[in-house]
């Protein structure tokens, strides 16, 4: 395990931090833009499905991984409540309170993509059965359904507060 992690590019571990940083200032109260909840899922879901090995039985890997992101954004939409959400001042906006739900999603999409990317470089051939490829279609797939289904939970508070009466 020590060996691994001496061999992980400096890149990796900067982008570790970047996840952290972020996810501690969500314990906060933080300001989510509607922009963001708008790009952050397109952005997530090509990473995500870039990483797929379709090299082997492309249509069923697809699948698994719709069916996971699908899953995904059910979870989350059950997971991230709307209460204490409020519009900022300029109404471009929202402020969600702070919670640890957001470093968990963080952490979790960082684990999903170093194990299988671990797994690639170490083992090869392993990495590209299809029981494998069917997994990693499953979590990225379910880690990047999470973000799409906080977004769509944002952007629909967001929406309900922007056309509610004042």
């Amino acid at each position: 395990m020590f060996n691994a992690l001496q061999n992980t590019p400096l890149w990796v571990y900067a982008t570790f931090a970047l996840l952290c940083f972020f996810g501690i200032k969500a314990l906060s109260p933080t300001r989510e833009s509607k922009t963001s909840l708008l790009i952050t899922p397109p952005i997530l879901l090509g990473w995500s499905f870039y990483s797929l090995n379709l090299s082997l039985h492309p249509a069923l890997a697809t699948g698994f991984w719709l069916i996971a992101v699908l899953v995904g954004s059910a979870a989350a939409l059950l997971i991230f409540s709307s209460k204490n959400v409020a519009l900022d001042d300029t109404g471009t906006g929202l402020i969600l309170p702070g919670t640890i739900k957001t470093l968990v999603l963080y952490l979790l999409f960082f684990a999903v993509n170093y194990y299988f990317g671990y797994e690639a470089e170490v083992h090869p051939a392993y990495s590209a059965t299809l029981p494998i490829v069917l997994l990693k279609a499953c979590a990225s797939g379910v880690a990047s359904g999470l973000f799409c289904g906080r977004s769509i939970r944002f952007y629909q508070v967001f929406h309900s507060l922007k056309t509610a009466p004042l």
